[in-house]
């Protein structure tokens, strides 16, 4: 489900139909009271609510468009939105990839944006407050400091630690020659059949017979 508009957006969406209103009045157009106005204009382009408070994100952009229009404004694409999702998205895969809690994340924004925000909170505040660009050099932050710490903790133990194989204990019977993930590939001798497009298979699933 879609997010509610934030606060700085339906300010935004207010003082342009605020504008816009004044604008058609000033051409002599008969209008409706101000807010009645609106909350037409917003249905029109959401085909759901008239109220900025009852619109989500994915009505923004649609909303901003029509009242940029009676402005003779250029209207905006939704990739100004989607570009926020993905930086946000590809934060999270660092700090899941990299093991970084929230409340370190929200350490690093609180010191380098000020911005009040704690772990459960830090990725609404950044959606909210924050740029694109703020974002992605957040990400680069988490990768480095956890390639850091990969590196600090492969030079004490002498073993690489990012990789499930990387410690030799892990490694199954006769390396990995012989499996594909964890299926073990068991090769068969021949002579094998051709399938109906010529292909001739010499390997068999363990969970499978061999066939004759």
């Amino acid at each position: 489900m879609s997010k509610p508009l934030t606060k700085r957006q339906i300010t935004v969406l207010s003082i342009m139909a605020g504008k816009a209103y004044k604008c058609i009045q000033s051409q002599g157009c008969p209008l409706p009271p101000l807010a009645e106005w609106r909350h037409y204009e917003v249905w029109y382009a959401t085909g759901i609510t008239e109220s900025l408070t009852k619109a989500t994100q994915e009505h923004y952009v649609s909303i901003y468009n029509r009242l940029a229009a009676y402005l003779g404004e250029p209207p905006i694409k939704d990739r100004t939105w989607s570009e926020m999702d993905t930086a946000l998205h590809n934060l999270r895969e660092a700090m899941m990839r990299y093991e970084t809690s929230p409340d370190y994340l929200a350490e690093i924004v609180r010191d380098q944006l000020h911005l009040p925000c704690t772990g459960r909170d830090v990725y609404q505040v950044l959606r909210n407050f924050a740029a694109v660009q703020h974002i992605q050099h957040l990400m680069y932050t988490v990768i480095n400091r956890g390639r850091e710490d990969a590196r600090k903790l492969a030079s004490e133990t002498g073993q690489e630690t990012y990789e499930p194989h990387a410690d030799p204990r892990t490694m199954p019977p006769g390396k990995l020659a012989d499996h594909v993930g964890a299926v073990r590939i068991v090769t068969t001798p021949g002579p094998h059949k051709p399938t109906a497009r010529g292909f001739r298979s010499n390997i068999w699933m363990p969970d499978q017979e061999v066939q004759s």
